[in-house]
């Protein structure tokens, strides 16, 4: 006993059960395009504030880089190449030690701070501005070893430090810090 539209009750007293409604043609997307146009909003606000956080400010003179050749050149610079097991000074490359002994021994920190001093010393008083450390380490010195060297070549007057890298423009995509490893 079907019948469209009607109620269909088999006995008294039990469940009616009503016929379906008809279905909906087609897709409505107002619910799409709504959810859609949220989520645009929420992209272009953090497009937004990402260019913010790193604008350029006009008060600001920014340091320019330049490459080794042009670096190497200036008779002013005073390399230091930083490595796990070694720290070597100067064009000659002159062994100072480990960085773990420029931390714990006074006599290798007061040696590294004679070095800069006769460096600085040997720098025509003309040139002494554009006088520069370029500091070159090894990617796993810790910051402590790299604090320390900056530590005595400003006692030594240095005007300049720099910091030497791999000219990678891709460098921010491989890098990991070692906290997330």
């Amino acid at each position: 006993m079907s019948v469209h539209g009607q109620v269909v009750s088999k006995k008294q007293g039990s469940r009616r059960v009503r016929k379906k409604a008809e279905e909906a043609h087609g897709l409505s997307i107002t619910s799409l395009l709504d959810v859609l146009t949220i989520i645009l909003v929420f992209l272009i606000k953090n497009v937004s504030m990402e260019t913010t956080k790193i604008s350029e400010l006009e008060d600001m003179i920014y340091p320019q880089t330049i490459t080794n050749e042009k670096l190497m050149e200036n008779p002013e610079v005073v390399p230091v190449k930083m490595y796990q097991d070694k720290i070597l000074f100067g064009i000659e490359s002159l062994p100072l030690g480990t960085p773990d002994d420029m931390i714990s021994d006074a006599n290798t920190r007061e040696a590294m701070k004679q070095f800069f001093l006769n460096e600085m010393a040997s720098i025509p008083e003309a040139k002494k501005s554009s006088a520069c450390l370029v500091v070159q380490a090894d990617a796993f010195i810790r910051c402590v070893y790299v604090t320390e060297i900056i530590r005595v070549a400003t006692y030594a007057n240095f005007p300049n430090i720099y910091f030497a890298t791999i000219e990678d423009p891709d460098w921010l995509s491989d890098y990991r810090p070692a906290s997330i490893q």
